[in-house]
C-alpha cells in the first residue's frame, strides 16, 4: 500500500451498521474530499472538450442528448484492448478512467476503512490501480458472467475464454480501459446522467441486482463528484430488496440456472426479470439516494437498483461506482459457489453478523 493521499471515512456507528444491514444501503452525504471531487470534475471537462466539443460546461443549453451519430464516432477500442476512452449514447456517457489515482483516492481508498469494517479486516483486494506498463493485475473468478464481460469490455484478442471455469485466475491482468472492477483495481469510471432524461416509471425496466449471487463482491458504493438534487439522476434502489433477492437467486442457481442462461424464457437468477424482482416492485417504493458533491452510497450488491431519471434541466449526474472484493483467501472458491445455510452475512464481519 502506498503512501496514502486521500482522506478516510469515519468507521460506521452501529446504528449506521444496523440500518445497513435492515435496507441494504446507506447514504453519507457529502463524506468524501471535496477537493478531489473537483478535481475530478475539472478532468471530466477535459475529456468532455477532447470527445464533444459541443457540449460546454457553462452552457447547460449544449448537454443535449449524444447523437447516434456521434455515439458511432467515439466507439475506438485503444490498441491494448479495453473500452473507449470516453463514450455516450442518448442521455448517459462514460469516461474509462476508473484505475486512475484520482478516483481511486477519491473513493474506493477513502472508504477502505469502511469496507474493512464491513466485510472483516484483511479480507478485502486493495485497489493498487495501474502499474508501471499501464495494466492492472488483481483476482477474478471466472465464472460465466465474468468472462462474459471481459470479452465484451476487452474485446476477443486477449484469449479469454468463451465459458467460465469456475475457478479463481489469482492474478487477472487488465488494461486500462478494461473491465478493471473485475479484478477489484478500479472503479467502473465516470457514469453520467445528462440532463432530461427519460422516465423509468412506472415498470423500471432496467431496474437489476447486479451480477451473479457467487462471486466474492459483497459491498459496493457509488459516489457523487458533483451536486446530485432529488429527481437529478442519483442511484434508485428499493430499500431491503437484498434480502429477498439473495435467497432466491442462490435457490436457482443449486436448481442448476445460471445467471447467464439466456435461453430460458423465464429465469429466476436473471437480474432483470426474476420473479421475486417483479414483486418487490409492485411492493416497495424506491428510493432516490440524492445528496451534495462527495456524497458516498453504499450498497449490498444485490440490492435491486437503477441510475434514476434525471428530470433536471442544468445538472448532469456525476457518479463513479465500485465493488469492493473478498480476497480468495477470505472466501475459497469452494465457498464462493456454495451457499448452503442460505445466509446472506456469512462472509460479513464479526460488526456485522453482531
Amino acid at each position: 500500500m502506498s503512501t496514502p493521499s486521500f482522506k478516510s471515512i469515519a468507521p460506521l456507528t452501529t446504528d449506521q451498521i444496523n440500518q445497513f444491514k435492515r435496507d441494504g444501503f446507506l447514504v453519507l452525504k457529502g463524506a468524501l474530499d471535496p477537493e478531489l471531487c473537483r478535481q475530478a470534475r475539472d478532468e471530466m471537462w477535459e475529456v468532455i472538450q477532447t470527445h464533444l466539443p459541443r457540449m460546454k460546461r457553462d452552457d447547460p443549453s449544449t448537454w443535449g442528448p449524444i447523437t447516434e451519430e456521434e455515439n458511432a464516432k467515439l466507439q475506438h477500442r485503444p490498441e491494448g484492448g479495453g473500452d473507449p476512452y470516453f463514450s455516450g449514447n442518448a442521455h448517459r456517457f462514460t469516461v474509462r478512467n476508473g484505475a486512475s489515482e484520482l478516483l481511486l483516492n477519491l473513493a474506493p481508498r477513502a472508504l477502505w476503512q469502511v469496507a474493512e469494517q464491513l466485510l472483516g479486516e484483511g479480507t478485502v483486494v486493495w485497489p493498487a490501480g495501474l502499474d508501471e506498463s499501464g495494466y492492472t493485475t488483481g483476482p477474478c473468478f471466472m465464472c460465466d458472467d465474468a468472462v462474459g464481460g471481459l470479452n465484451s469490455h476487452v474485446g476477443d484478442t486477449m484469449g479469454f475464454p468463451s465459458e467460465g471455469t469456475f475457478t479463481t485466475e489469482p492474478a487477472l491482468r487488465l488494461p486500462e480501459t478494461g473491465p478493471v472492477w473485475l479484478n477489484g483495481q478500479g472503479t467502473r469510471g465516470l457514469y453520467c446522467t445528462l440532463p432530461n432524461s427519460p422516465s423509468h416509471a412506472p415498470e423500471y425496466r432496467g431496474a437489476h441486482s447486479d451480477g451473479a449471487c457467487y462471486g466474492r463482491w459483497r459491498l459496493q458504493m457509488s459516489a457523487y463528484i458533483s451536486d446530485v438534487p432529488p429527481n437529478s439522476g442519483g442511484f434508485m434502489v428499493w430499500p431491503g430488496s437484498h434480502s429477498r433477492i439473495w435467497p432466491e437467486q442462490w435457490k436457482a442457481f443449486k436448481e442448476g440456472e445460471k445467471h447467464t442462461d439466456k435461453h430460458l424464457a423465464v429465469r429466476k437468477a436473471g437480474g432483470y426479470t426474476d420473479p421475486v424482482i417483479g414483486e418487490i416492485k409492485a411492493d416497495t417504493e424506491p428510493f432516490d439516494c440524492h445528496g451534495p458533491t462527495g456524497t458516498a452510497v453504499l450498497w449490498h450488491t444485490k440490492i435491486l437498483h437503477i441510475a434514476g431519471q434525471n428530470a433536471s434541466n442544468d445538472v448532469i449526474r456525476q457518479a463513479t461506482i465500485y465493488g469492493f472484493k473478498k480476497t480468495p483467501e477470505s472466501v475459497p472458491d469452494a465457498l464462493v459457489v456454495d451457499n448452503t445455510d442460505g445466509d446472506i452475512w456469512r462472509d460479513w464481519s464479526d460488526a456485522v453478523r453482531a
